[in-house]
């Protein structure tokens, strides 16, 4: 028996797992990440916190299952994007800033002036998350740490490929985010390297998430106990993987990802969208892109509500979704804004936040958690109208947000659609990255057939709208609209 090993980065944990030449799981597991926010937008992590993650799980392996981590036979990834992750000279670094760190606002404005067509080149607008605004934000405000700087990379698991492989490389899917890639030709873009004086020599190499990164070092192989021989892909950035995760392949297949943040993605064969702040990022499948709307607010804000109004003296979650159920839909009058980290879409104001409406003497307690649960349903809702024309048939959704069934049943209603929600839906976007791996082993021709062998057969729990609160919804949701409108002059801008 032989396994590969694949990981995913995102922003609340590393999760691994190993699988078989037949798809079968074995030995997940999962370790939490710590996330540090500033006063001025700053959203950082210790990327060393993810280096001893994948310590930690290696060792659980190797502690419980010697045998199976004797037979992985390559290794893979898949992780969260838009990061800004410097290494010196030795391959550390003391902070990443993350995808939804803010304070490359003025950087993004003065991109965006200087190449106000950039975006026929990157299929993408610049914004305060855009890696390039955040390299010219590092070069001004900490120009020791950027002139120092061996090299850049922009997703979490290019710097966990670093560190075993003492390789820096990167995916296009990823690279679609930087600012930096070509994405007609899948490649950096001179002209853009040029323009804003970034060093080439500090970019990392752009590789197809199947190919080879390199192998591991040998400082690696003596206490993992893998082979100086054993293969590390360059795997995906995270939206790629869960796109395929989620089985959305073919132009159309449009999903929903749920995890601490989320987006609605669908597989297009368009360059570039003319929707201002959906990405058009490069897919697996070379000749494939991916059209995805992100949103800042999404598991983050139930947890926050779930440390506010869950019980602590038992399982909080389970708490709240009873204390969410017990409210009727509509949630007695209460709307939601659920912009407690300001959004990207479909507003773009970083300013934005959070706010109850409808509030009387009549409102429980019961009525604020339900309210939560249905601000992010419209919030989806919202999102999911702009990006796809087509408003019926059944739409997918992965994350660790599916765990919340009244969350998933209430999107299901509002939506009006069923809502697919695969087996351990938790565990896609890693399956999706383990695609990579089928494929560079030469177990799977192409992402089609792993799709069609791993992806597809898995058993899916289907829920159904609930036609007796249609009306109720509708209406809400007509209120929700105006929530935005209304507050955002009420925000300190």
């Amino acid at each position: 028996m032989t396994y590969i090993a694949a990981f995913d980065l995102g922003t609340s944990a590393l999760k691994g797992i190993l699988l078989d030449r037949q798809g079968h799981r074995a030995s997940e597991q999962s370790i939490e990440i710590e996330t540090k926010y500033g006063p001025n937008g700053e959203v950082e992590q210790q990327p060393e916190q993810w280096w001893q993650a994948l310590q930690t799980i290696l060792s659980i392996w190797q502690d419980t299952t010697p045998e199976r981590v004797e037979a992985i036979r390559a290794i893979t990834f898949s992780g969260q994007m838009e990061d800004v992750i410097p290494l010196d000279a030795s391959g550390t670094t003391s902070t990443a800033i993350l995808y939804s760190d803010t304070r490359a606002d003025k950087e993004a404005q003065y991109i965006q002036s200087k190449k106000p067509f950039l975006s026929n080149i990157t299929g993408n607008s610049i914004r305060s998350s855009t890696p390039l605004a955040k390299l010219l934000w590092m070069n001004k405000h900490q120009p020791a740490q950027y002139q120092y700087a061996k090299a850049f990379v922009f997703s979490a698991k290019d710097y966990l490929i670093y560190k075993l492989t003492n390789k820096a490389v990167t995916d296009p899917v990823t690279a679609a985010t930087s600012g930096l890639m070509d994405l007609h030709e899948r490649r950096w873009s001179e002209e853009l390297l040029s323009d804003f004086s970034i060093d080439a020599s500090k970019i990392p190499r752009l590789l197809e998430p199947e190919q080879e990164a390199g192998k591991i070092t040998d400082k690696v192989s003596q206490w993992t106990g893998f082979s100086v021989d054993t293969p590390v892909l360059c795997g995906s950035g995270d939206a790629g993987a869960a796109t395929l995760g989620a089985g959305a392949l073919h132009e159309g297949d449009l999903y929903l990802y749920l995890g601490t943040t989320g987006w609605a993605a669908a597989p297009t064969k368009k360059s570039a969208n003319k929707i201002d702040g959906v990405f058009t990022l490069s897919h697996l499948p070379e000749g494939t892109n991916i059209s995805i709307a992100p949103l800042l607010n999404a598991g983050n804000v139930y947890q926050w509500a779930v440390h506010t109004w869950g019980d602590q003296s038992e399982s909080p979650y389970e708490y709240f979704e009873k204390l969410a159920a017990a409210s009727q839909a509509g949630a007695n009058g209460v709307l939601f804004l659920p912009y407690l980290h300001g959004e990207r879409f479909p507003v773009m104001d970083p300013e934005a936040s959070g706010a109850f409406v409808g509030l009387n003497p009549a409102v429980q307690k019961s009525d604020f958690a339900r309210a939560v649960v249905e601000g992010l349903c419209f919030s989806c809702c919202q999102v999911i109208e702009s990006l796809s024309e087509k408003q019926e048939g059944m739409i997918t959704i992965i994350g660790g947000g599916t765990r919340s069934r009244v969350w998933t049943q209430t999107l299901a209603t509002i939506l009006n659609r069923p809502i697919r929600v695969p087996n351990e839906s938790e565990y896609s976007t890693v399956l999706g990255a383990a695609s990579t791996a089928f494929i560079g082993m030469g177990w799977v021709e192409d992402y089609a057939e792993f799709t069609e062998k791993y992806i597809d057969p898995q058993g899916a729990e289907v829920f159904t709208p609930a036609q007796e609160n249609q009306e109720t919804y509708r209406s809400q949701y007509g209120r929700y609209l105006k929530l935005y409108p209304s507050l955002q002059g009420t925000y300190n801008n």
